[in-house]
């Protein structure tokens, strides 16, 4: 998926998940931050066993940069508001052709669907997040 249908998608959950509590919503920062962790890989290219839809794109990854933000921050918060950006990227990964292999190294089964990066349906689910996360938000 591209990066907005990313955002978009990590705002509907967020604005989702805190509809009952308004004063909630400024974690959403950190979810949204949080969705574009696996896209890391993208940055450290040129980097050693580095590769997209691989390295970061995991339950591994979520799982590790779990344990890192829990003991940077000390915030469980925090902790979960960031694995639920990383699984929302995760998730939207998985619709895509390429797919996402959640359990590589360990595995290469890859969770895949019909959508093209950047494509037309890329772009309606992005625009649909956005309708919903604004529904959530002002309702």
């Amino acid at each position: 998926m591209s990066k907005r249908t990313h955002l978009a998608f990590a705002l509907l959950l967020s604005a989702y998940l805190f509809r009952s509590s308004p004063q909630h919503l400024l974690s959403v920062p950190i979810v949204l931050i949080s969705a574009m962790l696996p896209d890391l890989d993208l940055a450290l290219r040129g980097f050693p066993l580095i590769e997209h839809r691989k390295t970061f794109h995991n339950i591994w990854f979520t799982v590790a940069a779990a344990y890192a933000i829990f003991y940077l921050t000390g915030s469980p918060l925090v902790t979960w508001l960031s694995s639920i950006g990383i699984i929302s990227h995760l998730l939207m990964d998985s619709l895509t052709k390429v797919g996402v292999m959640w359990l590589y190294p360990l595995s290469k089964w890859k969770s895949s669907g019909p959508l093209r990066t950047g494509g037309r349906a890329d772009t309606m689910v992005g625009i649909l997040s956005l309708i919903g996360a604004s529904y959530f938000i002002i309702s």
